[in-house]
């Protein structure tokens, strides 16, 4: 596989942005017999219009979702423009699926018919299925993942939700000239694709308190061992008066071990929304299971630093190992909150990218976006497949 990366600061006229992205792309990237583009670009893009554009100028399927910022390699930060990256091989089919609009109601068969048909135009099961999904409020984003993995039967999922300015209104996917607000896209790499797949978010030694989800529904906890999830909380941190509290608890997160959970694997953070003072129950952007275990820790600068440094090191280590096999791209999805944290200082995640890559082979390129939870593997299953997990507050990369 081969690859190639084009960036424009246009977003206002989108005939100039997209003949310049395909432009730069042509300049940089002979065509194999199959190819695909992946944008990442600023909320305030038409997206419907800039697909359509690029898909008609490359002859080539365009996918694509919104983001508070980019991050490149060679590049660093941009928070204000578009980042297209096109892969080409001639071993690897492409495959895109689409949903179209999905509600609480339809999502499952939804995804699992759009699955099918994308599965229908290549030869064999994917090795690797790239997400880029909505954020729905009354919809959790592990369900995606879920829905995705019992319908390829353990195929790794990777990729991340959608963004917009902290607004979480305006944030889109995109395939072609068709943009959603509330539509789950994807694609399926089948072929010769080995991905690699490092994930961390690298807390504090300090840990709070931790309790057994006694009583949960869907992304809601009403008790933790024998206490309200509010009681809970406030036995350890002091809870906000307002029933919104999702920037409160930025760098204190939640971390779970899910039922499942293996001690050589990572937990996953999940990040509380709001809580019913009422109730006691709290609301999370994900599924909270009862029998997991979750706790509070501090995440901040530093940690946020280090795991991007873990993630990207362990990622460069698994390549060396793979020698037979050339990689050509890394997708990173990171989180929305960690975009937070960095304050004033927000190219320190693309300058440890470019740091960590300045060995690499210039031929290697890498490209991420800030999203609003991450999709990525934390190992395998006890079949051999893989365990497909929704994140918060990590750095997630993906190897191809």
């Amino acid at each position: 596989m081969k690859s190639a990366v084009a960036v424009t600061q246009e977003i206002d006229n989108l005939e100039i942005a997209a003949k310049e992205l395909a432009s730069q792309i042509r300049g940089k990237l002979d065509f194999g017999r199959n190819y695909i583009g992946v944008v990442y670009c600023d909320a305030d893009v038409d997206v419907g219009k800039l697909g359509g554009l690029l898909h008609a100028d490359m002859g080539m399927d365009i996918v694509g979702l919104t983001t508070t910022a980019t991050v490149e390699r060679n590049g660093g930060y941009n928070d204000m423009g578009i980042l297209l990256s096109v892969m080409t091989a001639d071993d690897v089919e492409f495959s895109v699926g689409s949903t179209g609009e999905l509600s609480k109601e339809n999502f499952s068969e939804t995804i699992k018919n759009a699955y099918k048909k994308a599965r229908a135009k290549v030869p064999s099961n994917p090795g690797l299925i790239l997400t880029f999904a909505p954020y729905i409020v009354d919809l959790t984003s592990e369900n995606y993942v879920e829905v995705l993995d019992e319908a390829s039967g353990g195929a790794p999922v990777f990729g991340g939700v959608a963004t917009d300015h902290y607004d979480l209104q305006y944030q889109k996917t995109f395939f072609n000239g068709e943009a959603f607000s509330k539509g789950l896209v994807f694609i399926l790499l089948s072929g010769n694709v080995r991905p690699i797949f490092a994930m961390n978010h690298h807390f504090g030694a300090k840990v709070e308190k931790k309790g057994l989800i006694t009583k949960s529904s869907g992304n809601s906890v009403q008790m933790v061992g024998n206490q309200t999830f509010k009681d809970y909380v406030s036995s350890i941190v002091p809870v906000p008066d307002e029933e919104l509290v999702i920037y409160h608890f930025q760098s204190t997160p939640f971390i779970m071990e899910l039922p499942d959970y293996e001690k050589n694997e990572q937990p996953v953070v999940r990040a509380l929304v709001a809580i019913d003072h009422k109730s006691g129950a709290g609301s999370f952007l994900s599924k909270m299971p009862e029998g997991s275990m979750i706790y509070l820790n501090e995440f901040q600068r530093k940690e946020l630093s280090e795991s991007c440094k873990e993630a990207l090191s362990n990622t460069i280590k698994l390549m060396d190992e793979n020698k037979d096999y050339k990689y050509s791209m890394l997708f990173i999805c990171t989180c929305n909150a960690r975009h937070l944290l960095m304050a004033d200082t927000k190219n320190l995640e693309s300058d440890i990218l470019s740091e960590y890559l300045r060995n690499s082979s210039p031929e290697l390129n890498a490209v991420g976006f800030y999203g609003f939870g991450e999709i990525c593997p934390t190992g395998k299953k006890s079949d051999g497949t893989s365990k497909n997990r929704f994140h918060n507050i990590s750095f997630a990369v993906c190897a191809i």
